[in-house]
């Protein structure tokens, strides 16, 4: 199966490309690089040059890149970018993987 924007979170994070969006620690937005390790409850980001930063999961959104041509029927060549609370991202990469989700939808309440 392909990575897509409805399937991110049960696909492997590492080598994508992301960047710390809303964090409770403000010295971490903004942070953004590729994914080169992942924990239970840390994502470890390679900033560039020799420098890796950790990032905690809980408490931090993150946006992530999904490389062009990743299963996606329209715009094949564009690059998709995908909002992902860190919460949902909190287990071993390999039970992660394995574990389905409920979907949660709000309803509009039609007035």
């Amino acid at each position: 199966m392909q990575i897509s924007p409805n399937n991110l979170i049960h696909h492997e994070l590492i080598g994508l490309e992301v960047e710390v969006v809303d964090c409770t620690n403000p010295y971490q937005i903004g942070i953004k690089g590729k994914v080169i390790d992942e924990t239970r409850n840390i994502l470890k980001i390679d900033v560039g040059g020799r420098y890796v930063k950790m990032v905690p999961k809980s408490h931090t959104d993150f946006i992530f890149t999904i490389p062009a041509g990743s299963g996606r029927r329209y715009l094949p060549d564009a690059r998709a970018r995908v909002k992902v609370k860190g919460t949902l991202l909190l287990s071993q990469p390999e039970n992660r993987i394995q574990t389905k989700f409920k979907k949660s939808f709000r309803r509009r309440k039609n007035k």
